[in-house]
């Protein structure tokens, strides 16, 4: 459970850090809040998995989380341009 806590909070909020500002202007509005919604999520399976260590009670809240991942993955696409 310590390692669930490990990947879970660098999945969070402070995987955000690394994100360049003038990324965060041109993503839609609705796809930063389900984004922060999920990094949230993220944040707090890592606190239940430190605090509680109950491995079914994690995977049932990273169940939840996937349904944010799928929304956004089938609503939302960044495509690169790539110059040759």
């Amino acid at each position: 459970m310590d390692l669930v806590a490990t990947l879970a909070k660098s999945a969070g909020m402070a995987a955000e850090a690394n994100t360049p500002g003038s990324l965060l202007a041109k993503i839609p509005l609705s796809m930063k809040t389900l984004g922060f919604d999920t990094r949230k999520k993220f944040d707090q399976i890592a606190v239940d998995a430190a605090e509680l260590k109950i491995p079914v009670h994690s995977r049932r809240q990273l169940d939840q989380l996937m349904k944010n991942c799928i929304a956004c993955h089938s609503s939302f696409k960044i495509i690169e341009e790539v110059s040759q």
